[in-house]
């Protein structure tokens, strides 16, 4: 295809509030957790679940019970109506049952309003002309209620924001207006540190107090680390006094509404730092509010100019899909000592640990788009590769065996034995995630010092982990690949596949830049890397490949007589013993694989195995309706490809499924981007391709598709139409 070359600016959008705008189509107090996770607003160094800014008659945030470990798809998280969650990737500390977690800080964005002496409750029956909605193109949250009484009527208006632009401030301005009568008002604003994770108070010690112009509330974790917040305020028309207790730092103010004064500003500014932080931080700007907020915005106005991709045809997908690169870009992290987990620090769920999702599904969006903020998510691997080599020691085994769960250590985080034991398949993941971000940006500095001590670490483990046949073949047993349905298999081709392709790039390696290894040790992975044992065909059907070598034997499954309610899990319906050794899949395996390595499969194999796992595949992982679709699109079966559209679509963005409760699932956000990119768009892939090349299938609906990537050092914008498709070279 021919490329064209052309000079583009960039610019910054106006008026493009209504095309970022999500808002939430009424309250309903059953959704307050989901749109808490859904709205999350972060700036890659701080996360804030978007819960009220006023607490919610009945809820405490600082309630102690028992969690425990459980199966990660069918567990039942606690019912509480509001869960605060402030989160700063790296400040972590061990809970009773959990092992190491992410600890939920201090909630920055307290403000209570009480007007004749009444607290506003959001949930009571007192509210009217209730609004609240994220503005994607700036981070900004705002909240309209009215409060009506007999004796007035009172506008109240939360707007917030965590400032892209100096990571370490939040920002809230709340505005009051009298509408009608007259009324007392009186206001709390603060630091609210009566918060618990998974029920456990990681927080040692507190100190309160008031400075100069500020007050300030610092927080010792049980993981040694300290968290300072220093609050300041500034109100029109209302006298603000500091005060603190035992677990809050403040500002109150009183002011009776009426007459002359029927509108109050309040304005408020919290620095947050900790101990961990590279630079030492102190909020001495003297700027208000507004003038934050305007230097934030510019900063998101830059990224969405590089980053947004724009679909005309199909509004639902365009809004969930600008949700998903939203919640992407506030996840980027400029500290390679921690990485971005699975809930994307927007709840605590997974307790803020780091699975193989980062590496097979969020790292193409910021290879394509952020190559700077990838380089920190593998470099984040080699940081922690001394706790890979603790997790093998444990284990009885050489070299480096990288974390099913894994915190800022490295080591093991995994309460349940099933998946810490068997799913080894990320150790291989982060060998191929950390090649492809080399491939996409030639970094030979990164893979001379970090990338090659991780692939021999990871081949010492691999050549103990490995069984050798009598015929000299090698296998890999007891495994289970990213399918959790079938544990304990045999020669699992997903795991297989990705291992033999970790090995013969380490002998590549080794040999291309004379690392010096023992002879025996390059003899040893080169063997292994051409013996390891390699997927198998059916019996029946040589195009189809065993997702392990026992697979023909396990049960089939009548879907029809157990799945009976579709709207639930399939592993709600059956025993987990039963699932164990049956052909109910929680996702295809193969099919993943296939994804991975486009170049090996022709499309004949793609779609026999497709067809194949299809019908046996339950779709219960958040992590399984993305692939199918990006291949049913790769293979021309668009039909096909919007109905796994739609599920992804709506496995968070649906306030009926309240899917984003516990917090986001960025793993499919991350796949949403390359659904659509590698999908739809057919972008040609870094890792396999050295030019950039786009093989359209769009849904029968889109109009057009256009966006900007990043490709092997050189920045293009992608335009596809019905009959059109387009390539141009911006630098």
């Amino acid at each position: 295809m021919k490329i064209s070359v052309r000079l583009v600016f960039t610019y910054i959008r106006d008026n493009m509030n209504n095309e970022f705008l999500i808002e939430e189509k009424g309250f309903d107090k059953r959704a307050i957790k989901h749109y808490e996770g859904l709205f999350c607003q972060g700036n890659g160094y701080v996360h804030v679940r978007a819960s009220h800014e006023d607490s919610i008659y009945g809820v405490r945030q600082d309630d102690e019970y028992d969690r425990k470990p459980a199966n990660v798809t069918l567990e039942k998280p606690r019912e509480t109506l509001s869960k605060y969650g402030t989160f700063i990737p790296g400040v972590t500390g061990v809970h009773p049952y959990l092992k190491d977690e992410i600890i939920n800080l201090p909630y920055p964005f307290m403000t209570e309003v009480f007007l004749n002496g009444d607290k506003v409750d959001i949930t009571g029956n007192n509210i009217e002309n209730y609004n609240r909605s994220l503005d994607l193109y700036s981070g900004t949250l705002t909240r309209t209620i009215e409060v009506v009484d007999k004796a007035y009527r009172v506008r109240i208006c939360h707007e917030r924001v965590l400032s892209m632009d100096c990571k370490h401030l939040a920002l809230e301005k709340t505005t009051i207006s009298l509408l009608e009568g007259k009324c007392h008002l009186g206001l709390v604003t603060g630091v609210d540190a009566r918060v618990r994770t998974n029920g456990f108070n990681h927080l040692v010690k507190i100190e309160t107090g008031k400075e100069a112009d500020r007050t300030y509330l610092k927080a010792l974790t049980n993981g040694g680390n300290t968290v300072d917040y220093r609050l300041r305020t500034a109100a029109k028309e209302m006298d603000l006094i500091p005060g603190a207790d035992d677990s809050r730092c403040y500002y109150t103010g009183e002011k009776n509404l009426g007459g002359s004064c029927k509108e109050i500003s309040l304005e408020k500014v919290v620095a947050i730092t900790t101990d961990r932080d590279f630079d030492k931080f102190e909020d001495n700007t003297g700027l208000g509010y507004e003038d934050l907020k305007k230097n934030s915005d510019k900063v998101w106005a830059k990224i969405w100019d590089d980053c947004d991709i724009v679909i005309k045809g199909d509004d639902k997908t365009q809004q969930a899909l600008r949700m998903a690169i939203y919640h992407l870009i506030r996840n980027a992290t400029d500290d390679d000592r921690v990485a971005i987990c699975a809930k994307g620090h927007s709840g605590e769920g997974y307790f803020g640990h780091y699975f193989w999702d980062t590496e097979i599904n969020m790292l193409p969006f910021y290879l394509y788009e952020m190559p700077d903020k990838a380089k920190n998510l593998v470099k984040f691997r080699y940081n922690t590769l001394d706790g890979a080599i603790k997790n093998a020691k444990l284990y009885g085994y050489d070299g480096a065996r990288y974390a099913w769960e894994s915190s800022v250590s490295g080591e093991e985080e995994c309460a349940n034995w099933q998946y810490a034991d068997n799913e080894i398949h990320v150790t291989a993941d982060i060998v191929y995630a950390m090649i492809n971000y080399v491939r996409m940006t030639s970094d030979q500095e990164f893979y001379k010092e970090c990338v090659i001590p991780v692939m021999i670490e990871t081949a010492k483990y691999w050549l103990q982990r490995m069984d050798k046949r009598k015929d000299g073949s090698l296998e890999l047993l007891g495994v289970m690949g990213p399918d959790e349905y079938l544990p304990f298999t045999r020669n699992n081709a997903y795991t297989n596949k990705l291992v033999r392709f970790s090995l013969e790039e380490t002998a590549k390696a080794i040999e291309k830049y004379n690392v010096p290894v023992e002879r025996d040790f390059l003899l040893s992975v080169k063997y292994a890397a051409e013996n390891l044992k390699g997927y198998a065909p059916l019996s029946d059907n040589e195009r189809v490949i065993k997702q392990c070598d026992e697979f023909e034997e396990y049960a089939d499954i009548d879907f029809g007589q157990i799945w009976t309610d579709r709207s639930k899990c399939f592993g709600n319906h059956i025993s987990q013993e039963k699932n164990y050794r049956s052909k109910a899949l929680k996702q295809a395996d193969v099919l993943e694989m296939m994804m991975l390595f486009p170049h090996e499969f022709s499309t004949e194999t793609l779609k026999a195995n497709f067809d194949y796992y299809l019908p046996i595949t339950t779709h219960d992982s958040s992590l399984s309706a993305y692939v199918h679709g990006l291949l049913a699109a790769r293979l021309g079966r668009t039909e096909i490809a919007e109905r796994f559209l739609k599920i992804v679509d709506d496995i968070d963005m649906d306030s009926n499924r309240r899917g984003a409760e516990e917090g986001v699932h960025i793993a499919n956000f991350g796949g949403l981007w390359q659904m659509v990119v590698f999908g739809f768009a057919g972008l040609s892939y870094s890792m396999w391709d050295d030019d950039i090349s786009i093989k359209p299938a769009l849904p029968a609906g889109w109009k057009s598709l256009e966006f900007k990537t990043l490709y092997k050092g050189n920045k293009y914008k992608v335009t596809i139409g019905k009959d059109t498709k387009e390539i141009v070279k911006l630098s």
